[in-house]
């Protein structure tokens, strides 16, 4: 009867895993949609020449291949050869990278591969090779490194990040303000901002107490509705 009951039972529903998620996508595949993302924020992308598929297949596959080659001189150098070596692949990110400990893989972000070249993927490789070592941002990880060769400065930012970045200020933090003093601007969600003081001048000139002097005044105002429609 029990063997009965459990034939007769409904089956639980097991979720297939999809196939597309972990599939990889080629560096020409990335570089369309890189291409696609800068049309769609309405970016001039003409003097990168991404249009030139052939030559950028090329570099991207040699920068690779130059990224395996540079893990395996580190390892061996720094590691005793005792690193396994990663999978290093491009990423759609805006900028910079990532380490995947849990697929042991390395991702570069294609953009700023094409918009800065050897030296930035390089340092993001270093940078990445250091997290296979130290996962967290700890003292320990900048000594590991500076050891590899890495300077441990901020991934530049990519005209696709400049883009995203600009249009999210616009959506959300509109209202732009500037001290008459300094004339260093800054951004508000609110005209509310239009009471305040520029904190620095204040601190500077006035001994940290407020200052109608150095009150801001207004640089642009956009309501939230004019901001949607100039980021469509």
């Amino acid at each position: 009867m029990n063997a009965l009951k459990r034939l007769l039972a409904p089956r639980k529903q097991v979720k297939k895993k999809s196939l597309s998620a972990k599939r990889e996508r080629s560096e020409l595949e990335l570089l369309h949609s890189y291409r696609r993302a800068l049309v769609k924020h309405g970016t001039d992308a003409i003097s990168l020449d991404l249009e030139n598929e052939f030559y950028w297949h090329f570099q991207l596959s040699a920068l690779i291949a130059h990224a395996y080659r540079k893990f395996d001189e580190i390892n061996r150098k720094h590691f005793s050869g005792l690193l396994t070596r990663p999978k290093i692949i491009f990423c759609n990110r805006s900028t910079g990278g990532y380490y995947n400990k849990t697929r042991h893989t390395i991702g570069i972000s294609i953009a700023m591969a094409v918009e800065h070249g050897e030296v930035e993927f390089f340092e993001t490789l270093l940078h990445e090779i250091a997290h296979i070592a130290e996962q967290s941002h700890s003292p320990r990880f900048y000594e590991v490194l500076r050891k590899i060769g890495g300077s441990g400065r901020k991934a530049p930012m990519t005209t696709l990040l400049r883009v995203k970045r600009d249009r999210f200020l616009a959506e959300h933090y509109s209202v732009r303000v500037r001290c008459p003093h300094c004339n260093k601007e800054y951004r508000y969600r609110t005209r509310r901002a239009l009471r305040y003081a520029c904190r620095p001048c204040c601190e500077k000139f006035a001994g940290g107490k407020y200052d109608e002097r150095f009150r801001f005044v207004a640089v642009t105002f956009r309501s939230r509705c004019e901001a949607d429609k100039t980021a469509t």
